[in-house]
């Protein structure tokens, strides 16, 4: 979508320094050219704006992130663990949650192309966006099968997937984890050095 207005803008830019800027006896105005290549650069270069269509091969970064061509996208009203992020199973054994996340998440993608739709803000510099793989919103499907939790007051559609996926032990819900976006909030707040030692020393 950017790549056409870009190019549509472009177009109108110099149609308009054409008529505003005609040519004078001895050289041709660069207004229009100069008008119509910042246009279209900023065009190009804007950031998703909300219905902005995403579609193609995807590569998944983490169970809540994926790339699509150069955009960094983030499934829309979940939170799912990042790559780097543990959890207990039923056996209070630590295992890589966020990996198997994003594992799952890739299988059930596999070679097909996703289709995203942009929703208004980021996350972390990526757009947010509903995704689907067929007939499959994404993060409905990482929800409902317990590898991702919702964010209830963006989209209440998921609190039922995660209730279903709760009841039937699914995925993280199978033991004992902390909530990825709680985590993420927990992270961002830097404490100093030495009151961890502090609080660890008592």
């Amino acid at each position: 979508m950017s790549l056409i207005l870009g190019a549509l803008l472009a177009c109108a830019a110099g149609l308009a320094g054409t008529l505003l800027c005609p040519e004078d006896s001895t050289r041709r105005s660069r207004l229009p050219l100069v008008a119509a290549l910042l246009i279209g650069g900023l065009a190009w270069h804007a950031p998703a704006q909300a219905d902005e269509a995403l579609r193609g091969p995807a590569r998944v970064l983490d169970g809540g992130t994926v790339m699509v061509g150069t955009r960094r996208i983030s499934l829309y009203g979940i939170a799912a663990p990042d790559a780097d992020q543990t959890c207990s199973d039923a056996q209070d054994r630590t295992y890589a949650c966020g990996q198997e996340a994003a594992r799952v998440l890739e299988e059930h993608i596999g070679g097909a192309a996703i289709a995203c739709e942009a929703r208004d803000g980021t996350t972390g510099g990526a757009v947010e966006a509903v995704c689907q793989v067929g007939d499959d919103d994404l993060g409905a499907w990482m929800v409902g099968h317990g590898y991702a939790v919702p964010d209830r007051a963006r989209v209440p559609d998921y609190a039922k997937a995660a209730e279903r996926a709760w009841g039937r032990r699914l995925g993280l819900w199978s033991g004992v984890f902390q909530d990825p976006a709680e985590r993420r909030t927990r992270q961002a707040d830097v404490v100093p050095s030495h009151i961890i030692s502090s609080a660890r020393a008592d």
